[in-house]
């Protein structure tokens, strides 16, 4: 991957949409994991960043001391706003528990883009997704939640190379070394919650890709292994895999609108 070019192309992307939106900078969630701190890292360098710490009484104290020092670091507007008081009045109107862990984690993404939303109509900024390739093919997001911005410069890399990119953009190794976590809740871990390693995912999603839409990689080029994993990836990840992007594509598409015959 050349990640020079790859760079200037995102800035470009950001510096374009940002002069034809009128908008006046950015806004994004700085969770301290890796995906944040690459946007964080892009966004600074086209016009003031502004990013919301929004921790739970759940999450890692390490998460949110890599957030702060990185918005440090790059010179954020930043703000730490406790969600656990807004989280547990929802829990209790709704009678959620934290042990129904997908509709608790769902509740903790939506609730942090109601914050960037409003923070971002307040001083009129872009609301920037920071969901990787990987996260949305396999539906491994929020839809409404994470997954809801207004632009996204990361969304065409596969979690693998977000973490190459992050090197090459001089990102904290304290940040790129990190397993990763959504950190929706204590000790959540995203490879252990999937069964397999990015790099597992990444190589089965690259598979699919190149095997089903792209004409130009004939299937000799397939089978020699030439695909993000390095290796042909076992038929049970490769099911897994198809069966996530079939069941989750719902959360890339936008809302459906009934047409109404007219005369």
């Amino acid at each position: 991957m050349n990640y020079e070019k790859i760079e200037k192309n995102i800035l470009e992307f950001l510096r374009d949409y940002l002069i034809a939106s009128g908008a006046k900078g950015f806004v994004l969630g700085l969770s301290g994991g890796l995906d944040s701190a690459v946007v964080a890292t892009l966004c600074a360098k086209i016009a003031p960043t502004h990013a919301l710490l929004m921790p739970t009484r759940l999450s890692n104290k390490t998460n949110l001391k890599d957030a702060l020092r990185l918005a440090k670091t790059l010179g954020l507007n930043h703000k730490i706003i406790d969600i656990s008081n807004i989280l547990e009045s929802f829990c209790v109107a709704n009678g959620l528990s934290k042990q129904q862990k997908l509709r608790y984690g769902n509740l903790c993404a939506r609730v942090r883009m109601c914050l960037l939303y409003d923070y971002s109509s307040e001083h009129a900024l872009l609301v920037v997704g920071t969901s990787n390739k990987s996260e949305r093919l396999l539906g491994y997001g929020t839809i409404f939640g994470d997954m809801a911005c207004a632009l996204n410069p990361i969304g065409e890399l596969f979690k693998s190379e977000i973490f190459e990119f992050a090197d090459f953009l001089g990102v904290d190794k304290m940040i790129i070394n990190k397993a990763p976590s959504a950190d929706l809740w204590e000790n959540q871990s995203d490879e252990s919650e999937l069964g397999y390693s990015y790099k597992e995912l990444d190589g089965a999603l690259d598979f699919i890709l190149k095997g089903l839409g792209n004409s130009r990689i004939s299937k000799a080029e397939i089978l020699s292994g030439k695909i993000l994993g390095g290796e042909i990836p076992s038929a049970e990840i490769l099911e897994f895999c198809k069966k996530r992007m079939k069941n989750n594509a719902f959360k890339l598409n936008t809302p459906a609108i009934a047409k109404v015959p007219r005369n």
